[in-house]
């Protein structure tokens, strides 16, 4: 495949990922998202979906465009640093609701920041231990 394809493709794919989670994060906020039992697979489904999206997405970005840049490099990792212990505190603490019409955000923000430990875990390997 040649490399104008590629690129189609790669954009085609972003622009599909981009809008299926605003769609998504939309029709969460708006409570257009059934919380009934019998919807919850379907929900699930899509939010997974989405994040994985999102994430895989981002992290690409991130690859390509970040990685070698390093005081941008340092303010993904702060915030990622940032974001880990602020959901769980704020989790332990009480802020943050777990109401059907707050679920879907609050597993969205729990997958991603479960996905950056992920990645932070990543990086330190790959830096530090690399290819044994």
């Amino acid at each position: 495949m040649n490399s104008v394809k590629k690129t189609i493709i790669k954009y085609v794919l972003s622009t599909l990922v981009v809008g299926n989670t605003l769609l998504f994060l939309v029709m969460a906020y708006f409570h257009l998202l059934s919380t009934d039992a019998k919807s919850a697979v379907f929900i699930d489904f899509w939010g997974r979906f989405t994040v994985y999206s999102l994430w895989f997405i981002g992290f690409a970005i991130y690859v390509k465009y970040l990685a070698r840049q390093p005081m941008l490099k340092g303010a993904v990792l702060a915030i990622i640093v940032i974001n880990i212990p602020l959901f769980l505190l704020l989790a332990y603490f009480d802020k943050i609701s777990n109401t059907p019409d707050m679920i879907v955000f609050v597993d969205f923000w729990g997958r991603i920041t479960v996905y950056s430990l992920w990645f932070i875990c990543y990086e330190a390997y790959r830096k530090y231990v690399g290819s044994v």
